[in-house]
């Protein structure tokens, strides 16, 4: 392949700029050359020099317009369009780039109409070149970026020093790059079009919540709230029907209520020591179990039938009373609690909440979500907005929320290294031991990096979270990701995980999180990957790539290394595309550096492979003379 530089209307820039020029090749796919009386040798080397594949460099001047393939054989005519190309001599091209700004590089030093660049060490060569690998560089990562789209998961695997911890890190960082998704009022508005817009599935699951609402409005009547017992209101026994679950756990398609610890309740069963625990001023000093819990009782039914928050909050936190009251009442009070995530979803109207309180603040919002309603004639429900909302702005923390700003999202990249100790404790889910108040050792399930990270993609659905794991096949991962293989193929639809975790055993991975693997495949010392986790990833190669070293030296240094990887010195039960070491190794500009590479990184791999039996015996002459 050589590389060349064309101007296709050199003598009349003026009626042909840069955008008609694009054109031309849009249009047609063709470059070519005209007939003049000194253009003999120019004309000759278009025809029978240049070759199907080369890479052309279309100019003007100095300026780029074009980065082009060859794809066919010289032709001629004699029929050419003056008002478009003038080319006797063409021949059909494949556009790989037009010339942007932002690249901000032109071509010095390039003379003539045509000419090809015989001495790569020229500036003239070495702007094309670069040129021609960034493209090379982008379009493989794009192409990989289409595949972990389509896939969610990919392992990038190859010998060692082909960079693809750094190329997973590239990925990771364009995939995760902001994007706008709008104005927040034009985003809001459209939800409440599209939602009146009915469809079977959300006729369906309106149904389930009205279903889910009326059985807890049933298990607790308002008029028997005064008479709820330890049993019907205390947490922490297993029971999945008591009334602190409800809030908590049971209702939270309906908002999410996380009280942090069992404390906000003001009485649990503590199952270590197999007690109930007593907190908050009113009920602290009442030894009674019983009476206590008569207590909350009568402020939860005051609460309740006489919206007596006043009283309440002295004693309750009122994102918990908040819930309670919006599962009662759900047409007067908006399923969000929490005081960072109204403040922020009344901001997205304009609205600064400073100076009202939280019951305040969220009766404000539902007379918001109604005006909305009813201006756009929708039949959206407050459950469906408010899980809109959390789905395209980031309430929690406010960031990009402006009702005069474009929305923008953004995800986030985690690294974590594979070593085969690695367990499914350590990854997804698993126990830890921590000391309680009294200085007993207490076990709790704990969230590990991927159920962790899984969630913060639930909660921000428009970025996108990317995982990178590092010598993924280190360890042994059909149990490192337990039940979880199943969830990386369907994305989105809940598993039961080995361990409790807050009430729930389902576990789920959106389709917004996206897992790249390293994999080197020089090291024979670690676990297999078997088929059912092979299917669910797709597997790329990263191999050498010498065209990016550019030390002469290094190059040298590089294609005698390379001889060793050939039927000569490699057995027969390795392939050189496995153990060939990469580029990364010889990407210096100077003999000392490159000596310390060899002496200390090149070699000793070298001799590894030696003794693995990777290399024959011949291949210890080759190694030990290598030299800078």
């Amino acid at each position: 392949m050589n590389y060349w530089h064309i101007q296709l209307h050199p003598d009349n820039k003026g009626a042909f700029p840069p955008e008609k020029v694009k054109k031309i090749l849009n249009d047609t796919s063709f470059i070519g050359l005209g007939e003049w009386e000194s253009g003999e040798d120019q004309i000759r080397q278009f025809v029978d020099v240049l070759k199907i594949g080369d890479i052309v460099a279309i100019r003007s001047g100095q300026t780029p317009i074009a980065l082009v393939e060859v794809t066919g054989e010289a032709e001629h005519t004699k029929e050419v369009n003056e008002e478009l190309d003038w080319f006797q001599n063409r021949r059909k091209i494949r556009i790989l780039d037009f010339y942007k700004p932002e690249y901000d590089f032109y071509i010095p030093k390039a003379m003539g109409t045509f000419s090809i660049c015989s001495n790569l060490k020229t500036e003239t060569s070495k702007v094309i070149i670069n040129w021609h690998q960034r493209i090379i560089h982008n379009t493989a990562m794009n192409n990989t970026i289409k595949i972990l789209k389509y896939k969610h998961q990919v392992i990038l695997q190859g010998p060692p020093g082909t960079g693809k911890t750094r190329l997973a890190k590239i990925i990771a960082d364009e995939l995760i790059k902001p994007s706008i998704i709008g104005n927040p009022i034009e985003i809001i508005n459209n939800f409440f079009i599209s939602s009146s817009k009915n469809s079977e599935e959300l006729k369906s699951n309106r149904e389930i919540e009205t279903k889910l609402l009326t059985d807890f409005q049933q298990r607790f009547p308002i008029e028997n709230l005064k008479n709820l017992t330890l049993d019907d209101y205390c947490a922490g026994k297993g029971d999945r029907n008591n009334f602190c679950w409800w809030i908590e756990t049971g209702l939270k398609t309906f908002g999410r209520y996380s009280p942090g610890s069992a404390r906000s309740y003001l009485i649990y069963w503590n199952k270590d020591d197999l007690e109930y625990r007593k907190h908050g001023k009113l009920i602290k000093d009442i030894e009674d179990d019983e009476e206590a819990m008569k207590k909350i009782a009568e402020l939860l039914y005051d609460v309740v039938k006489n919206r007596n928050v006043e009283k309440a909050s002295e004693y309750l936190g009122d994102s918990f009373l908040l819930k309670i009251l919006n599962s009662y009442f759900p047409l007067e009070y908006f399923p969000i609690n929490g005081r960072e995530s109204l403040d922020n979803a009344l901001k997205l109207f304009g609205i600064d909440a400073s100076h009202l309180n939280k019951f305040e603040k969220n009766k404000k919002l539902n007379e918001i979500f109604l005006a909305k309603k009813k201006e756009l004639n929708s039949d959206a429900s407050a459950f469906e907005f408010m899980s809109f909302l959390f789905n395209n702005f980031n309430l929690k923390t406010g960031e990009n929320i402006d009702i005069n700003k474009t929305v923008v999202t953004k995800g986030e990249k985690e690294l974590i290294q594979f070593h085969p100790a690695y367990t499914y404790e350590d990854f997804v889910r698993g126990i830890v031991a921590e000391t309680n108040d009294k200085g007993n050792i207490a076990y709790k399930v704990e969230n590990k990096i991927l159920a962790e990270f899984a969630q913060k993609a639930i909660d921000n659905p428009n970025g996108n979270y990317v995982l990178i794991i590092d010598e993924i096949n280190r360890a042994n991962l059909p149990a490192v990701l337990g039940e979880l293989i199943y969830a990386l193929e369907y994305r989105n639809e809940t598993v039961s995980s080995l361990y409790e975790f807050e009430g729930e055993r389902e576990i789920s991975l959106p389709s917004n999180l996206f897992i790249i693997g390293t994999m080197n495949t020089a090291d024979r010392s670690v676990g297999h990957i078997d088929y059912a986790i092979r299917r669910r990833f797709a597997f790329i190669d990263i191999l050498p790539d010498d065209s990016v070293i550019k030390y002469d030296k290094a190059i040298k240094l590089f294609n005698e290394t390379k001889k060793l990887f050939t039927s000569e010195c490699l057995s027969p039960d390795f392939k050189a595309k496995e153990v060939m070491i990469g580029h990364s190794y010889f990407l210096v500009d100077n003999d000392e550096d490159l000596k310390l590479k060899l002496d200390f990184e090149i070699k000793p791999i070298l001799r590894e492979y030696l003794k693995d039996g990777v290399f024959l015996e011949n291949a210890n002459e080759i190694i030990e003379s290598l030299n800078v």
